[in-house]
């Protein structure tokens, strides 16, 4: 059971070719190393003289590879980010061995999520030791108001985030969202079942940083026929517990972002 859901939202006010660029290169991830250039004018909807001349603007800051055939990658100059961001991002090994601890006892997915904006994004993942199983894409932003870790995110948030998220979602009551986060964020996790999608389902709690603010959430999901009554009571405790382990400990380096 993949997460195949993308960023919800995108900063309103930004330069428009920038955000072009990002769009293209949105389009490339571990399915789809290559794209053909017809696909990223189809996916973009931008002109292909438009898709052709940011598809040369970013082969020259090595971002994008030609191949030749009509067919684009992302180039080299990634991988000096990549070392970067995995340094700065990178959950501390006392939250990782606490990580790992949860899917040896239940062979559920372990996520730490942070808010960014409207959205939540996952920086570190310990996979399930099931054959089916849920798997995000770390970095990836999914939606801020589905799921059990985005409602726990919600919680840490100020009131114009929901406001905005009402706003933006027409299927979203702002008063009901508030009622839902303030029983979430006094019960100390949240359980949703097919709130995000069909047939998933997650317990998640807060992490907090050492000025006492949700910093981030720790999420355990799978399939909906394992989270059983039985169990996702012995989820909870097991969660909220590695949350407040991961709290004393510190989340590690990622912990100065937020």
């Amino acid at each position: 059971m993949v997460e195949t859901d993308t960023g919800s939202t995108r900063a309103d006010g930004g330069v428009r070719s920038i955000a072009r660029a990002v769009e293209v290169l949105e389009l490339f991830d571990a399915a789809h190393p290559l794209r053909q250039l017809r696909d990223i004018v189809t996916l973009t909807g931008l002109p292909k003289t438009t898709v052709v001349r940011l598809l040369a603007t970013l082969e020259s800051l090595g971002l994008i590879v030609d191949r030749g055939d009509s067919s684009y990658g992302p180039g080299p100059g990634f991988l000096r980010w990549v070392k970067l961001a995995e340094t700065l991002w990178e959950v501390g090994p006392e939250a990782r061995r606490v990580m790992s601890g949860l899917v040896d006892a239940f062979g559920e997915t372990v996520n730490v999520y942070i808010r960014r904006i409207l959205d939540r994004v996952s920086v570190a993942q310990v996979e399930g030791t099931a054959t089916v199983r849920s798997v995000v894409e770390v970095g990836v932003p999914y939606q801020l108001a589905s799921g059990a870790a985005g409602k726990i995110l919600l919680g840490g948030a100020p009131d114009e985030v929901l406001r905005d998220l009402a706003a933006r979602r027409s299927d979203l009551d702002l008063e009901s969202l508030r009622r839902e986060v303030a029983g979430i964020r006094e019960a100390g996790y949240a359980v949703t079942h097919g709130d995000r999608e069909l047939g998933a389902s997650a317990v998640a709690a807060p992490i907090f940083g050492k000025d006492g603010r949700v910093i981030a959430a720790l999420s355990a999901s799978g399939p909906t026929s394992r989270f059983t009554a039985d169990r996702v009571g012995r989820y909870v405790d097991a969660v909220t517990a590695a949350a407040r382990e991961i709290s004393e400990a510190g989340l590690g380096p990622v912990e100065v972002f937020l």
